[in-house]
């Protein structure tokens, strides 16, 4: 098992760089679309960090992972169906991808764990159709594709009674890949402008969770910082005709322009700042509910690269709120009773504005807790959402999506006292 466990790790690390995680038009803006929302079992909560458990590490909340008491295997798989809209058209578009892997060892001294996530993702293609001076069609066409993964290593460990903290490192890395090619009827090639970006930094985060009782409740706290980061971006342009009929694909000249002239072939991108806070109550295995709030300050942001005339960055502000519950622990006689009930909402102000315009997103969360052998769970999450509207020219994005995750526990690092 743990052989074909390891095999199944290294499979589904290496089609992560390559999947396509979005089909969204929003993910053209910045790095695009972000995936990664934490596990599959906080994600049906609205997202909330601020439970913390002893058998779910949570990815995105380092400070998790100082009460495991198991090594755990952990999978999030996703499809999504998304309805594509304007005051014209619907367009429909369905893309499936892997949220999360990873690995979660507790120690004797601290708890830790690593694995990657496809953080954000471009996906989309844009026509722009309109009439030139001499009455021929041209259509613009825009276009996108790749995104930013990141290799974590997160480290939690327990400085006082029901105090706990944690720290993550992350290297982000990915290729993204826009092309803008426009095309006039009645004339055989195409203009192409195809621009690369390769990206890779360090970035990091810190977090704390507090655990206090009062009478039979649990008081949960969090707070989460992630201090601005530096991405390093490598470009390059490449400038072609190309005819575009179906029976030939024949390049034209190709021009790839001296980006050192412009200071462009390397970049710098500034990843946000962002403060979490979290506060929730509930009874020990039974039920929770809580909230949290998190500010992304994202107003700085700045591609030199690629300017996009129509967009705007703002701070972007997130609140969530949700729980669980469960109607028995332990019962040995019912299945059902052991299952966790979960719910959730999430409202977010995206960090950008298109044609002045703000673009929100508001998602209901819910799913289940489905009891394996021993401690191990399957969860599944579903997701109803919405993005933007059609005023101003917007596009309007539905959406819904279901979520699996997979947690494999198992004991490491304990000496046998019986053989």
């Amino acid at each position: 098992m743990n052989r074909l466990i390891t095999i199944i790790f290294f499979l589904i690390t290496s089609f992560s760089f390559s999947q396509v995680g979005t089909g969204s038009p929003y993910s053209f803006i910045g790095f695009g679309e972000t995936n990664f929302r934490g596990n599959h079992s906080n994600r049906a909560m609205g997202g909330m960090d601020v439970f913390i458990d002893t058998i779910h590490p949570n990815i995105n909340n380092p400070a998790s992972y100082s009460t495991l008491k198991a090594t755990t295997y952990s999978v999030g798989l996703n499809y999504r169906k998304n309805s594509i809209s304007n005051e014209s058209e619907t367009q429909k578009i369905t893309t499936s991808s892997i949220d999360y892997i990873g690995v979660s060892i507790p120690t004797k001294k601290f708890r830790f764990g690593f694995g990657i996530i496809p953080v954000t993702s471009i996906g989309y293609l844009l026509n722009e159709s309109n009439q030139s001076i001499s009455e021929n069609q041209i259509i613009n066409r825009f276009s996108g594709q790749g995104g930013i993964n990141r290799a974590f290593l997160n480290i939690g460990f327990k400085i006082l009674k029901g105090v706990h903290v944690g720290v993550s490192t992350n290297y982000g890395f990915g290729d993204i890949l826009y092309e803008k090619n426009q095309l006039i009827k009645g004339i055989e090639n195409g203009s192409y402008l195809e621009s690369e970006l390769s990206l890779s930094g360090i970035t990091y985060k810190f977090a704390v969770n507090s655990i206090t009782r009062l009478n039979k409740l649990q008081i949960h706290s969090y707070f989460g910082f992630e201090p601005e980061g530096t991405l390093k971006s490598k470009n390059r342009q490449v400038i072609y005709t190309q005819s575009v009929l179906s029976e030939s694909s024949t390049v034209g000249e190709v021009v790839e322009p001296d980006l050192s002239l412009t200071g462009t072939d390397e970049t710098d991108f500034k990843s946000p700042k962002k403060i979490s806070y979290g506060l929730g109550f509930g009874k020990d295995k039974k039920w929770f509910f809580g909230g949290q709030l998190i500010n992304t300050f994202n107003s700085s942001f700045v591609n030199d690269f690629i300017i996009q005339p129509n967009i705007k960055y703002i701070d972007a502000k997130t609140s969530m709120f949700g729980g669980f519950f469960i109607p028995d622990f332990s019962s040995i006689t019912s299945y059902w009773k052991r299952i966790v009930y979960r719910y959730g909402f999430r409202s977010e102000r995206k960090a950008y504005l298109i044609n002045n315009e703000l673009i929100k997103e508001n998602v209901i969360t819910f799913g289940f807790g489905l009891p394996m052998a021993g401690v191990s769970n399957t969860n599944v999450t579903f997701e109803l959402g919405k993005i933007g509207n059609k005023s101003n020219n917007l596009v309007e994005e539905n959406y819904w999506s279901i979520r699996l995750g997979f947690s494999l526990n198992d004991i490491w690092f304990i000496k046998r006292k019986y053989n």
